[in-house]
């Protein structure tokens, strides 16, 4: 529900406790976040990416939406930091008609660093998080249920730059 200007400050009625979860404060959301710091190797693309799902969780506080949309951009982020990482190895490639074949998807991105062992991730589980956040859910999150994927995506993008 859009908030009146003068409610923008007011805790979300899932984190306030008058509905959904158990009650949790602007600075517990805040102490989650700060649990997933990433490398300093990390590309700054990748950590202003990273940083903005941190940020949307934790003002989520004040608009359970947020979460939702914290956890959508998760897995971008993951893709930003794999076309970082690897992205180059695939311009130029051609199909067999020879013509310029498309940038490579989240999928292919996995795989191929997977197979180059830059990543110790499970590729089939994290395509399947990718697609129930990409292609829409009615899921209602809450905490827990973001942080686990969130942290396997942050973890994976240390990884890739270690």
């Amino acid at each position: 529900m859009f908030k009146r200007v003068s409610e923008l400050r007011t805790p979300d009625p899932y984190f306030s406790g008058a509905a959904g979860f158990i009650e949790s404060s602007l600075e517990d959301l805040y102490d989650d976040m700060c649990r997933f710091e990433l490398p300093q190797n990390v590309p700054d693309t990748v950590r202003r990416c990273h940083d903005a799902v941190r940020h949307s969780y934790i003002y989520s506080y004040y608009s359970y939406d947020l979460l939702t949309v914290a956890a959508a951009q998760t897995f971008p982020c993951l893709e930003l930091a794999l076309r970082e990482r690897i992205g180059s190895q695939f311009f130029g490639r051609l199909d067999r008609k020879g013509k310029l074949r498309p940038a490579p998807m989240l999928d292919e991105l996995l795989k191929s660093a997977k197979a180059q062992g830059l990543m110790s991730a499970d590729v089939v589980g994290l395509s399947h998080l990718r697609n129930m956040f990409a292609h829409g859910t009615d899921a209602v999150l809450n905490p827990p249920m973001f942080l686990t994927p969130f942290e396997l995506v942050t973890e994976t993008i240390a990884e890739l730059f270690a």
